[in-house]
């Protein structure tokens, strides 16, 4: 299992968290399960931990008899289950990362596709941290982000780090520096292996540049994103952080 970090979005080891993260008993839980349900937050579940085979998915329901999990389209991960023990989930609220553990599950059959079924786990973990779970990218061609330019234009502007909720980029020297509060509409991000996200910014901050060259960062959090691009931005970080050999 990965050693704690402060900013891995993988699954930290449970020994390593401060008590203070741990919250039990049924009606915690599962109000926070509902929270992840009713948000439409996506959770990555890992066979056993293990980092190469995990399933971007859903809470579908949270009762006192159990949690469902949407494995619709997963067949891989379902096949992994087979061999797994147990299913480690982790998702992000904000900036809060939620973290628990199934120790018992089922994978159960329906005509909408296949579903994760498990009691409610005895504990969960939820960790603040501030600037969490960003992954920084390695050089100018792995990613870009594409921002519209009225009236048919646009402008590539780099990417610095990308999280599961937005991302930091780099606006050159020259460029001007938006205000908080702005929102960027009909943006894309482009990735070196052919992806394209589409998607809305809404501007969070802005920073001048450490080499005091005149370049700003600009931090920005994705606007209204439909639930299946913020699947795609979350595979993308972590199969980023897989080739970047960043397994902590």
């Amino acid at each position: 299992m990965p050693s704690a970090s402060p900013d891995t979005i993988h699954p930290d080891p449970v020994d390593a968290l401060p008590a203070d993260f741990r919250i039990e008993g049924a009606l915690a839980v599962r109000a926070i399960l509902r929270e992840l349900a009713e948000r439409h937050v996506l959770v990555t579940l890992y066979a056993d931990e293990r980092l190469a085979d995990f399933a971007v998915s859903q809470v579908l329901r949270a009762a006192d008899a159990g949690v469902d999990f949407d494995l619709s389209g997963q067949e891989p991960f379902v096949q992994a289950l087979s061999r797994a023990c147990r299913v480690v989930g982790v998702a992000f609220p904000g900036q809060v990362k939620t973290q628990f553990c199934l120790e018992r599950f089922t994978v159960v059959h329906e005509p909408n596709g296949a579903l994760l079924r498990a009691p409610l786990p005895a504990v969960l973990h939820r960790i603040q941290r501030r600037d969490a779970f960003r992954v920084a990218l390695p050089g100018s061609a792995e990613a870009c982000c594409v921002c519209r330019v009225p009236p048919d234009g646009e402008v590539r502007y780099r990417l610095a780090d990308l999280s599961v909720g937005g991302a930091s980029i780099l606006l050159p020297p020259g460029v001007a520096a938006p205000e908080p509060g702005t929102i960027w509409p009909h943006c894309r991000i482009e990735t070196s292996d052919g992806r394209m996200l589409p998607c809305d910014l809404s501007v969070r901050h802005v920073d001048e540049h450490p080499s005091g060259n005149g370049a700003h960062l600009v931090g920005v959090a994705f606007h209204a994103m439909p639930g299946d691009v913020r699947r795609q931005v979350q595979i993308y970080v972590l199969d980023l952080e897989k080739r970047l050999g960043r397994r902590r």
